[in-house]
């Protein structure tokens, strides 16, 4: 069970960031010159570039124009896989916990 559940998160999560990565990627926004305007048709897109962008995998050079650090990018991916894997031990610790208790 939470074999799948791992899965579809990082799916999910994987995929929103190719979706973002890909349209950056498209214009040729990898350096700060050719920075682009993203519209992202999802709330949990754009949450996502929140994150993306506090973290410095994209670089907002303008009001609504961003642009790929490739370099940041890797390490963000580490992180979101870690940060995925965390709720899902945390959801696994409190299944057990009321598993435990309700014997």
């Amino acid at each position: 069970m939470a074999n799948i559940v791992v899965r579809a998160a990082e799916r999910y999560s994987t995929r929103a960031q190719n979706r973002i990565v890909e349209r950056l990627r498209a214009a040729g926004a990898i350096k700060p010159a050719n920075a682009t305007a993203l519209g992202l048709p999802t709330r949990g897109e754009r949450r996502l570039l929140e994150r993306m962008v506090k973290f410095g995998a994209v670089v907002a050079e303008s009001e609504g124009h961003y642009w790929l650090d490739e370099r940041a990018l890797v390490h963000f991916r580490k992180e979101e896989l870690a940060r995925v894997l965390g709720a899902i031990a945390v959801a696994g610790f409190a299944a057990a916990g009321a598993i435990a208790f309700g014997r």
